[in-house]
This record gives C-alpha cells, structure tokens and sequence, in this order.
C-alpha cells in the first residue's frame, strides 16, 4: 500500500475542509479566540487524549490474550498504536493494517486477527453509543435520539449474539473483494468472533469502550475551557463529541472528516455558542483529540513493519 496515494489527499482534503471552516468565521472571532487560548490548558488537554489510548490497549490486548494470540505486551501497543494512524480511513477499515503487521511480524494467521479488530471496533461503538445516550438524557434532547441509539445498540447486540445472523453477516463481509483476502479459513473465523463476544469478554471490553469515551470527551471539554468558553458542563461535551463522532463514523467519509466537525459545530451552536467560535471550536478539538492520536499512530508504524507490510496490504 502506497501511504502516499491513499493518506495525502485526505490530508489535503481535511486542511481544505478546515480553512473553509475558518474562512466561514469571523477573522477577528478567530484571533482573539487564539491569543486568548490558555496554554496552561494544553497539558491538561494532551494528557486526557494520552490516558484515553490506555482502555483501548488494554482493550485490544485482552482481545488477542482471549484468542489466544501470544505476542509481547510491548509489540502489542506499537501494532495498536500503527491502527490508530488509519483511523482516517474510510470506516476505519484501515485499522485492518494490524492484522497484515501480525502476519509479517509474527506469522499469526490474518483469519485469526481481523475478527478481533472488527469485534474490537464493534465494542467502541457500542461504547460510543451507551456515552451519547447518557449524554442525551443530560441534554433534555429530543426522546427519539434515545430511541435511535438504543435501536443501533439493539441491532448490534442481535448481530454479535444470534447465531444465524452474525454468520450471515460475516460471511457477506467475508465475499467482499477487500475483507476476502484476509480470510482463509471461515470457520476459524466464526470461532473467533464467538470467543470475543461472550457475556463476560463483552463486558470488560464495552467498559473499557466507555472508559475511553469518557476520558477523550474530557480532553474536548477542557479545549471549550481553554477557549474561556463555560457554558457547557462535561455532560453536554461528552453527548456532543460521541454523537458527532459516530455521525462521523457512519458518513463512511474518511476520518468523518467534515461531518463530524460539522456536526460539533452544529449542537454547540444550538446549545448556545456563536457560530464563528463553534466552527473554531470543533476543529480545534479535532486537532487536539483524531489529529494528535493519528500523528504518534504514524510515528509508530515505523517501528511495527507497516511499511515492509503495505505491498500486502493494497
């Protein structure tokens, strides 16, 4: 795989994005915002964003513990941290580069692997999920947007744990041109997802999710402070930020980008923020939050073999 073929034009697409973003804004909305940005916040922001990455490795080992798949704790994090670099992909399908790490680095099975990432990213959403509606109740939003969630809650739970339709639905991901590659052996497959959907696997993992959701929703809420904007509690943030985030991860649009900061944008302007500092406001808490983790996900690929790995991976 050519990383320069397949993440430039996103990245170009998103600095596009972001100046449209700011050129919507008002010029001087946007430079006393950032001269009035509290630099003694940044450290605060940065170490909330670093602590989230904790539940999720946590999370991910444990997964390939469960399955059986023996690597050092150390190889572990750094496979970990190389998906993080393409979480921009199109529906995170990217984070399928660990899979292709495993099996150059360690010779572990890609049937073995990418049932656990597909179940691993499955536990995020359902953490995401679970963190909005909280945040939606605290919100007094509409009570459809709870039915909403809790109908995608349901839908995902009927997949993981009734037998005929989680084959079904493995077995059409399993055709696709793109997942077909990744899968020599269907029933190894099936038996992997079931290991990593049991009652108690799914319990530790979907708290370990919302650990992760709650503490990266403190790192976007301590980015409004840093901006001297208060005048919504952690609660509100955390609704917003999930709920923009999966608008973002269902748009199937790289990273969400666009969407999901178009979607911050919008909730904190109905919830009583000017437009221009909103627009600010959610790109900046992108950067601090997607861009920041995407960047160390980079500089840990070059340690993982991802880039022997991507000839395989194309």
């Amino acid at each position: 795989m050519k990383l320069d073929n397949k993440i430039i034009p996103i990245l170009v697409a998103t600095i596009g994005i972001y100046a449209i973003f700011l050129f919507i804004s008002d010029y001087n909305v946007i430079s006393e915002k950032i001269s009035n940005f509290k630099i003694n916040y940044l450290p605060l922001i940065l170490f909330f964003v670093s602590a989230s990455w904790i539940p999720l490795i946590i999370k991910w080992h444990f997964l390939l513990k469960n399955s059986e798949v023996d690597i050092p704790l150390t190889k572990s994090i750094a496979v970990w941290f190389a998906g993080v670099a393409f979480e921009i992909t199109p529906g995170h399908v990217g984070v399928l580069m660990k899979s292709q790490i495993l099996k150059t680095s360690f010779n572990i099975s890609r049937t073995k692997t990418v049932p656990i990432i597909i179940v691993e990213k499955a536990y995020e959403l359902i953490g995401a999920l679970l963190a909005s509606i909280i945040g939606i109740i605290v919100l007094g939003m509409e009570f459809y947007l709870i039915i909403i969630a809790i109908s995608g809650l349901i839908v995902i739970f009927f997949f993981m744990y009734h037998k005929s339709a989680s084959e079904l639905f493995f077995n059409r991901i399993t055709k696709l041109k793109f997942f077909s590659k990744y899968v020599e052996n269907i029933s190894e497959f099936y038996e992997i997802v079931k290991k990593s959907t049991n009652v108690k696997v799914a319990t530790i993992c979907i708290l370990l999710a919302l650990t992760y959701w709650f503490m990266v929703s403190a790192a976007a809420y301590y980015t409004l402070i840093a901006f001297d904007v208060n005048i919504l509690d952690y609660l509100k943030v955390l609704a917003i930020y999930t709920t923009s985030s999966l608008l973002g991860a269902i748009s199937f649009i790289p990273g969400g980008i666009g969407v999901t900061e178009g979607s911050i944008a919008g909730l904190f302007t109905l919830n009583g923020i000017d437009v221009s500092t909103a627009l600010i406001l959610s790109v900046m808490v992108r950067i601090l939050t997607l861009w920041y983790s995407v960047s160390v996900g980079f500089i840990a690929l070059k340690f993982t073999g991802a880039f022997s790995s991507r000839k395989d991976f194309s």
